[in-house]
């Protein structure tokens, strides 16, 4: 697979929550890796997403972030900040 990230991801293995539909909606997930441009998530229904949402990392702070990409229950997402 060809790799276009500007940073290199860090394995992280954290939960996470995908935040949708004017903060009425909540998903959980787990970062795989991250980076401060993006990060993998795995999710149990991706297509669920919309393409922009809020991406929340406990003790961190809320960042916007875009879906770049799905592969079976695992979504690619860029932040926006």
């Amino acid at each position: 697979m060809n790799d276009n990230r500007q940073t290199v991801r860090m394995r992280r293995l954290k939960e996470g929550r995908v935040i949708f539909n004017k903060r009425q909606s909540v998903m959980s997930c787990i970062v795989r890796d991250a980076s401060k441009f993006g990060a993998r998530l795995t999710i149990g229904e991706p297509y669920l997403v919309p393409h922009e949402f809020e991406f929340l990392v406990a003790g961190e702070q809320p960042k916007p972030a875009r879906k770049i990409w799905i592969r079976d229950n695992e979504m690619g997402v860029e932040f926006l900040t």
